[in-house]
């Protein structure tokens, strides 16, 4: 359990210096920016879905308000533990790979730079939106590892309805401004899951 620990607080970490570099990207890619309040609050909501339930999660494990063992699935514990791990690994490194793709075009509010261009190469060609993927999925990953169902829901729903807004935000300012050639995009591409959605 010790080495859960320390291998989550590690994977946290990481997760927290990775959106930082995520942002100082986004600020050095903001100066070409060409549409203004085409983001209608979405990455404000994203956040304030993903802090507060970061903190209830915290809160569940380890207040003592809490019973002991309220919402724990601590019977599975630590293999779920572990694919919590390796979830939010996984989800760390898909965000970064997508921000790596769109390079110079990515920002984190739902912006149409100078230029703009549609990217669909790499994880691009297959999912539409493979960063908010990779965010999901540290979400999910973070809820595995803490080992409690009540937080694990809050982490995953939560993040979803707002990344899900995010989307149908997104998606309008790429649809008004490439036309058909989004459109014959998203028709031989998936939103988030490959083959699926």
């Amino acid at each position: 359990m010790v080495t859960l620990g320390y291998l989550g607080i590690s994977l946290f970490a990481l997760w927290v210096l990775s959106e930082v570099v995520i942002v100082l990207i986004s600020l050095r890619n903001r100066s070409g920016v060409s549409s203004k309040g085409a983001d209608r609050f979405s990455y404000f909501m994203v956040w304030v879905s993903t802090v507060p339930p970061l903190g209830l999660e915290y809160l569940l494990r380890v207040h003592p308000i809490f019973g002991e063992g309220f919402g724990s699935f601590s019977t599975l514990f630590p293999l779920l533990g572990y694919l919590g791990c390796f979830v939010f690994a996984l989800g760390i490194t898909m965000r970064l790979v997508a921000v790596a793709t769109l390079h110079r075009y990515f920002t984190v509010s739902v912006s149409i730079l100078e230029k703009h261009a549609i990217v669909d190469t790499g994880i691009y060609g297959i999912i539409r939106h493979p960063s908010y993927l990779g965010y999901l999925a540290s979400m999910l990953g973070i809820g595995l590892m803490f080992g409690n169902w009540v937080g694990l829901a809050v982490l995953v729903l939560l993040p979803l309805a707002s990344i899900l807004y995010r989307i149908h935000v997104e998606e309008r300012v790429l649809l008004h401004h490439f036309g058909a050639s989004y459109q014959a995009y998203a028709k031989r591409t998936k939103r988030l899951l490959p083959g699926i959605w």
